[in-house]
């Protein structure tokens, strides 16, 4: 029983101390304004829907405009050798690189977003004189043995993005995905009560070529709306989620529970302790702005393109109101 007391007066003394008191918390309001993160006024209206039908509503919306990709990379470099005391020897070796990945289809001329790193080899810096020869590309649908070819368009390596071009001729109707258009993280915007955000927790649809076993889909939650990332010499914003990247999801679409893409699947982090759950996409916000600066002439293509269009929507709830990129 003294125990009891001795703990209840310490208590008692500690909440003194602190200065606050629970009528001073009333006076002010009774209310924390929370300006990061979660806001439950705004949350409310966007919790209904039955959470056992998401996925395969996602799947149908998204999966139409998912492709699978079959990229053989050829290149040359000069490689060094002989010479200890550096009067070595050189000569041009030619090479190739092949991976699979995924792509997302962003309008009904067959331009296709992507990873840059798709397109490109992960480590560029340690060859002498790196040449891109050619990309020898085809891209299919899920469960589908017709084969398409596709072009390199454009890549940044440090936005990791990359657009291609598929040949359209042979296929009707060709669906497409639409951006879910929040705004940018890193402006001015994003402080206003305006600002369109996402949310920790809400559902994450992740769709892709999953170690190239084939379009698959995996569900989790936006970890982290906003994370940055060092990329060379630029700070590069990414989305967390727990659903499950692995290699072959690279530049396959991270959707909403609606099926509005939320951002291009980029990178996981491994670590030596087996970290797991720590996907990353490259936020929607960054691939239409990057579109817009290709449209606007600031990156040099590699093979001939007009400008590029893309959908988009501020609404939760798309497939609502949509609006064309001009």
């Amino acid at each position: 029983m003294k125990k009891i007391k001795i703990c209840f007066i310490v208590l008692f003394c500690l909440f003194l101390l602190s200065g606050c008191s629970f009528q001073e918390f009333k006076e002010k309001g009774g209310t924390i304004d929370a300006k990061y993160g979660l806001d439950l006024n705004t949350v409310e209206p966007y919790t209904e829907i039955n959470d056992t039908d998401v996925a395969t509503t996602v799947a149908n919306i998204v999966m139409p405009a998912t492709l699978e990709i079959e990229c053989t990379i050829s290149f040359q470099y000069t490689q060094i050798y002989g010479g200890f005391f550096g009067g070595g020897q050189s000569r041009v070796v030619s090479s190739s690189q092949s991976c699979l990945a995924t792509g997302l289809i962003i309008n009904e001329e067959g331009y296709i977003m992507t990873n840059a790193h798709v397109v490109t080899l992960e480590n560029e810096s340690s060859y002498n004189n790196l040449v891109y020869k050619d990309w020898d590309i085809s891209v299919h649908y899920a469960d589908s043995d017709a084969r398409f070819k596709a072009n390199v368009i454009c890549y940044d390596t440090q936005l990791d993005l990359a657009i291609l071009k598929m040949d359209t001729t042979n296929i009707d109707n060709v669906v497409y995905g639409t951006f879910f258009a929040m705004t940018d993280p890193d402006s001015e915007e994003y402080k206003k009560d305006t600002a369109v955000k996402l949310y920790y927790g809400e559902t994450a649809i992740v769709i892709g070529n999953a170690n190239g076993y084939g379009i698959s889909i995996t569900q989790g939650v936006i970890s982290a709306p906003v994370r940055h990332f060092q990329s060379g010499s630029n700070l590069v914003l990414a989305i967390q989620t727990d659903a499950a990247i692995n290699t072959g999801n690279s530049g396959g679409p991270l959707a909403n529970r609606y099926g509005a893409i939320l951002g291009i699947n980029s990178f996981k982090i491994i670590t030596a302790e087996s970290s797991e759950s720590l996907g990353y996409a490259i936020p929607s916000c960054v691939v239409m702005k990057f579109i817009d600066q290709v449209n606007e002439g600031k990156y040099e293509f590699i093979h001939e393109a007009d400008s590029i269009s893309y959908y988009f929507t501020t609404s939760r709830a798309y497939p609502g109101e949509v609006f064309q990129n001009q």
